[in-house]
C-alpha cells in the first residue's frame, strides 16, 4: 500500500479520527472524533488530554519539526483519542441503562 501526505496515512485520511469511523467513515455520517473530545473537554480529563495532544501536533506541524518528533505527537494524539472515545462511548452506554433495582 502507498501513503503520501503525512507519512503512515493513506492518501485523503483525516488524522483527527481513526481509520474507517468520524471524518474517515466512508458513508459520512459520523461525527469528528476531535469535535467530539472538545465538546466533552470540560467535564472529561482524557477528552481534554486528547485536545492538548492535538494542539501539540498541529504546532509540531507548523513548526516543520522533524518526522520522528511528529510521529511521536501524532501516535501521543491517536492514544489519547482512542482513550477518550472509550471512556465517552462507556460513560454514555451506562447513563443509558437502567438503575439496578433491589432485589
Amino acid at each position: 500500500m502507498r501513503f503520501s501526505g503525512v507519512r503512515g496515512n493513506p492518501p485523503g485520511m483525516k488524522q483527527c479520527c481513526p481509520p474507517g469511523h468520524g471524518c474517515n467513515d466512508p458513508d459520512g455520517i459520523e461525527p469528528c472524533a476531535l469535535a467530539l473530545c472538545r465538546d466533552a473537554a470540560q467535564e472529561e480529563d482524557e477528552a481534554a488530554l486528547a485536545v492538548q495532544r492535538w494542539g501539540d501536533l498541529e504546532m509540531a506541524r507548523q513548526r516543520h519539526r522533524a518526522d520522528g518528533e511528529q510521529r511521536f505527537r501524532r501516535r501521543a494524539f491517536q492514544r489519547a483519542r482512542d482513550r477518550a472515545l472509550i471512556g465517552l462511548a462507556m460513560r454514555r452506554r451506562r447513563s443509558k441503562r437502567s438503575p439496578l433495582r433491589a432485589a
